[in-house]
């Protein structure tokens, strides 16, 4: 279990209850990373219930798009407006890898969360609570399970923590993508048409990764954060285009 809590103390704010730590078990940590997704995807669909039942509405939705960002403690926010400011700056590679590490916040760090939050919102609305939601349970899961894929099978970044801590896993590789396919193919099973939201986080997330390590040149904890928030507000848009359909 110790993988798992380390997960929970490094990606999740919630209190975990073990604070044990085991450096040389940070791959493992990074496959029990979807099944915290898990955890996290059952508190979002136990909210999004409440909220329909409640008939929230407007309050519901806004409490429906931000929870994932609550129970994270805005970390993958964090590197989602990094990775924004580093690659739509357009600049030599060097000069992209100095600006993710930059602790300022620049102007399209600014505009792509204003976009992202704009359109997870929209997304929510226009579900209005029309959807069975067990899906949510499994969207953090497939986001989580790629990029804990990416880390574990793609060169890291030199500037990333995970150069040091985490080296190539086949086996972990492998695992996280049997894990991928099983959440999308219960969230086709559970869900039906609702469960195509679970490959879309999976997909979206996928091309995220490939597209921001392109432009950086390695993997890091901050492109795993804006793949899962891309991911994951993909998936919501998905969502509530079948709800309305």
């Amino acid at each position: 279990m110790t993988p798992f809590f380390m997960a929970w103390s490094m990606f999740c704010s919630i209190p975990c209850p073990s604070k044990k730590w085991d450096q040389s078990k940070t791959a493992q940590m990074l496959m029990a990373l979807p099944f915290l997704g898990v955890m996290i995807g059952a508190i979002w669909f136990g909210i999004y219930k409440a909220c329909g039942a409640l008939h929230l509405g407007f309050v519901g939705s806004a409490l429906v798009a931000v929870l994932p960002w609550l129970l994270t403690g805005f970390m993958h926010l964090d590197g989602f407006m990094d990775c924004s400011d580093a690659v739509l700056s357009f600049r030599d590679r060097e000069k992209r890898l100095e600006i993710l590490k930059d602790s300022h916040v620049g102007s399209f760090a600014v505009i792509c969360m204003a976009i992202l939050a704009i359109f997870t919102l929209a997304a929510w609305l226009q579900a209005s609570f029309n959807a069975g939601g067990l899906v949510l349970i499994l969207i953090p899961a497939a986001s989580r399970s790629v990029v804990s894929a990416c880390v574990l099978g793609f060169e890291p970044l030199k500037t990333s923590s995970y150069a040091k801590s985490v080296e190539k896993n086949k086996g972990g590789v492998a695992f996280c993508i049997a894990v991928c396919v099983i959440s999308c193919a219960l969230g086709i099973l559970l869900g039906g048409l609702e469960g195509i939201a679970v490959c879309v986080s999976a997909v979206c997330t996928l091309l995220t990764v490939l597209k921001v390590r392109k432009n950086l040149g390695g993997m890091s904890g901050d492109i795993s954060g804006c793949a899962i928030s891309i991911g994951e507000c993909c998936a919501a848009i998905a969502l509530a285009i079948i709800c309305s359909i």
